[in-house]
């Protein structure tokens, strides 16, 4: 049975809870404690109640050299005053008085408290405004004249709930992707390790430098060249025993486990490096 102020969207049980015509304000709960949110014109949340929660004072959150940087960069960016970001009322906090933050600035406050309030708040903030259906006159008029305006919601809660099925098969493959791939990653580097073979950083460490700066000096000096993205020795080099082509493993941008060819260096290879490095730029 559908609850007051709810609406039937489709026929899978979903809803959407709207305030009535005459509603300004919403009250929620957090672990006992009552919250009240105002609703009227833009989303304000009693502080004074969420401070209380954890024996605090939203006094001592605004006077906070980062609170002050904040409001100043909302109120540069959006054009809202100070006097609108922060707003004092009478009265006892239970009837709606003590202070109140705007949605810009509560997430920051709440964060100060706790960071599970914080999300717990982030959550309610996103109910309330994600869909245009806060509990406004406007918005409920706005429905009532033009039905377009349902099935515009209904249309979106749909492509949301379809996008969230969509990333959690695709974390789900990726998760796959990498339960498949991991015994080949601890093969390789089981074979890397056992044999001792070194990566170009490891040798650009012991130098001193980057392994960019490394690769770049060997291309100079006629050691290797770069082609498809791997390197190789040239030919006066490569059966020397200084390299060695191994696969290696790598996520690529779509976050698909892939392997390609890398050239590792031998305990003679890193001699050779050394030595060349000092003749060529220590000397």
């Amino acid at each position: 049975m559908l609850q007051p102020n709810e609406i039937y969207l489709n026929g899978n049980n979903s809803t959407v809870q709207i305030a009535s015509a005459h509603e300004t304000s919403k009250t929620f709960s957090y672990n006992g404690n009552e919250v009240l949110f105002d609703i009227k014109d833009d989303v304000m949340v009693n502080a004074t109640q969420l401070a209380k929660i954890y024996g605090k004072r939203p006094n001592d959150y605004l006077s906070l050299p980062a609170t002050n940087q904040l409001i100043n960069a909302i109120t540069r960016k959006y054009g809202i005053s100070e006097n609108q970001l922060v707003i004092s009322k009478a009265g006892s906090s239970h009837n709606g008085g003590g202070t109140w933050m705007h949605r810009l600035i509560v997430v920051d406050f709440c964060q100060w408290l706790d960071i599970d309030l914080k999300l717990w708040c982030t959550e309610k903030l996103d109910e309330l405004m994600r869909y245009g259906m806060t509990a406004t006159q406007p918005t409920l008029e706005q429905m009532i004249n033009n039905p377009d305006l349902v099935i515009s919601l209904a249309t979106q809660l749909k492509s949301e709930r379809e996008e969230k099925q969509r990333l959690e098969h695709q974390n789900a493959l990726q998760e796959e992707q990498l339960r498949q791939a991991a015994p080949k990653v601890e093969y390789c580097n089981k074979v890397l390790s056992s044999k001792g073979y070194l990566t170009v950083n490891m040798i650009a460490s012991c130098i001193g430098i980057s392994d960019i700066k490394l690769n770049k000096l060997l291309c100079q000096w006629g050691i290797q060249y770069k082609e498809s993205g791997v390197y190789y020795l040239y030919s006066k080099y490569r059966d020397k025993g200084y390299t060695v082509h191994r696969p290696h493993a790598y996520t690529d941008s779509l976050g698909n486990i892939k392997t390609r060819q890398h050239m590792y260096w031998t305990e003679a290879g890193k001699r050779f490096i050394l030595e060349l490095y000092n003749s060529k730029v220590a000397a």
